[in-house]
């Protein structure tokens, strides 16, 4: 995807799409965690989730670090790209096929962090 051509609020809808999947994928592993029974999670499910998104983000950040990708709009370049690049830095450092724990709870908690650092959720679902 050509990040650098979208308007903003393709840009926007990308983020809210990527923050949201992630606050899902949160909230399941904690409520995998808190529960005995699980909350009817299972741990393959979880995995895969975090392996999806894990991968979308570094294929995405992946693009925002190549030098002719560093131009662009304002919300591009002030938000957008280094909310990605730093959720791939700090978050889903836990690897694809560890268990699930808290661990992993909290490398998705630092992505979330990370993606919402600069705009929060509500203010991208705004720009949609």
């Amino acid at each position: 995807m050509e990040y650098k051509y979208m308007t903003d609020a393709e840009l926007a809808s990308v983020m809210v799409s990527y923050i949201t999947r992630i606050d899902h994928l949160r909230n399941i592993i904690g409520r995998y965690l808190d529960r005995n029974d699980h909350g009817n999670v299972r741990a393959d499910q979880i995995k895969a989730a975090y392996r999806e998104l894990k991968n979308e983000l570094r294929e995405t950040a992946d693009y925002l670090w190549l030098e002719r990708n560093r131009k662009g709009s304002v919300l591009y370049m002030s938000a957008f790209s280094p909310s990605i690049r730093e959720a791939m830095a700090e978050g889903f450092t836990v690897p694809v096929n560890a268990a699930v724990n808290f661990r992993m709870f909290s490398s998705v908690s630092d992505a979330h962090y990370k993606l919402t650092k600069y705009v929060s959720l509500e203010e991208w679902g705004e720009l949609m």
